[in-house]
């Protein structure tokens, strides 16, 4: 009997401890706490960050002289004596080194060293990239959110009123079609509460996959105060972003990269030299042993590298195309965002605080007006449409703001509102 009683004591604590490690958490994040949150743990932004290793290795590499090359010859097989390997017969040691000139090697490294500044700069580009997307999709999560709570008052309401409507039933005090009436507009919220919900999860899903949380992982956006004003001149705006984006600065080095990359191509052209030095040659013709000096180089007849040098000539203006039209596109994006911007706040600025409290209060005195039978059913059920429709326009033109705000960081490069 004891030892049952130990067993069901152990079976009861391990089925507690397997359900503690599978509990649902919820979380209560601000966009602030989600964005540190983003950079410490995101997978795709630390597999990025190994692009700056590679580069600095590839910057070590390329400081790196060339090593110098051993040759060792000797007698393999002699006709006269009839013998194989005997390197006492006939032996050559030889050392020789690769000499690079006209620059070679200074050009290499400094291409090295602008291609690091590019990778980071790239990977700068990649947390501002990261950082928008996190932002539209915290805005698009607490947008859902707050709807869901919106339906979740609208259908409380709305099942306490039919348990009302049919005690009213029952003693006849109300007809048969009101009540299926108020179902059917229940149904009709319920099927909006459940698509919302399953954008929520949707939603939800991707923001635990760019913070790298598990599935049990429930978040909870918290509101913000969203800024009033803009600053006046978008010209400043404008200049801001040409000095701090990174793909602007990119752009930037990418020219001096590739003008960097002709100067080494045509330091290519020439070709390297070979010496070498000979400390014992025993089977020469000349002196046995015989110590020489070897000189080596191609001959530039036919190879000067002149596709390479075409080439890469090629490639800086096409870099600086491109830079160019970076930042007309910069130019336009920032002009664009700001419009946007102010069209949001030209679009919430018609929901005062006094109208929405006025919306609130209607909404709660629609219920009592009912069961007191001072409004019909048909009023109730349009006051509570008006008040969806409206509190629902709020929510996405509040959410829109938030976005055009995040979308105007984002052309900018800094967080400016």
């Amino acid at each position: 009997m004891r030892k049952l009683i130990y067993l069901s004591i152990i079976l009861l604590f391990c089925s507690q401890y397997v359900s503690s490690q599978h509990k649902d958490t919820t979380v209560f994040l601000s966009l602030s706490q989600v964005k540190a949150e983003v950079i410490k743990a995101n997978l795709t932004l630390l597999a990025s960050h190994y692009d700056i290793d590679i580069a600095e290795a590839d910057l070590i590499q390329a400081k790196a002289w060339n090593n110098p090359l051993f040759v060792w010859n000797q007698d393999l097989y002699s006709v006269e004596l009839n013998q194989y390997f005997n390197y006492r017969n006939q032996r050559l040691i030889q050392i020789e080194q690769v000499i690079s000139i006209a620059g070679k090697h200074t050009n290499t490294v400094k291409l090295s060293k602008i291609n690091l500044q590019l990778s980071k700069l790239q990977f700068q580009d990649v947390v501002r990239s990261l950082l928008y997307e996190v932002g539209e999709v915290y805005y698009e999560l607490q947008s859902l959110q707050e709807k869901q709570k919106l339906f979740a008052d609208i259908l409380q309401k709305y099942q306490a009123l039919i348990l009302n409507s049919e005690n009213q039933l029952r003693v006849g005090a109300i007809s048969n079609n009101e009540v299926l009436r108020l179902k059917s507009e229940l149904i009709g919220i319920k099927s909006e509460a459940i698509e919302n919900l399953n954008s929520v999860a949707q939603t939800m899903q991707s923001l635990r996959i760019l913070m790298n949380l598990s599935e049990n992982v429930s978040i909870q956006t918290q509101s913000e105060v969203i800024a009033s004003s803009l600053p006046d001149r978008v010209d400043d705006l404008i200049q801001i972003a040409l000095e701090s984006r990174p793909d602007f600065q990119l752009g930037k080095k990418s020219v001096l990269y590739e003008e960097q990359n002709y100067r080494l191509q045509k330091s290519m052209a020439v070709p390297d030299i070979n010496l070498g030095y000979q400390p014992h040659d025993k089977g020469s013709n000349y002196v046995r042993p015989y110590t020489g000096l070897v000189v080596e180089m191609q001959l530039p007849i036919y190879d000067r590298n002149q596709g390479n040098i075409k080439a890469s000539k090629a490639r800086i203006s096409q870099a600086e195309l491109k830079y160019q039209l970076l930042e007309n596109s910069i130019r336009n994006e920032v002009m664009t965002s700001y419009q946007q911007v102010q069209t949001s706040q030209y679009g919430l600025s018609d929901f005062s605080e006094q109208f929405l409290q006025n919306m609130e209060e209607l909404n709660t005195n629609a219920n009592a007006n009912f069961n007191s039978r001072n409004i019909s059913m048909l009023e109730y059920i349009d006051l509570q449409r008006i008040y969806i429709q409206n509190r629902s326009q709020y929510i996405n033109l509040r959410n829109q703001l938030l976005r055009s705000i995040n979308q105007l960081n984002f052309t900018i490069g800094k967080e400016i509102i």
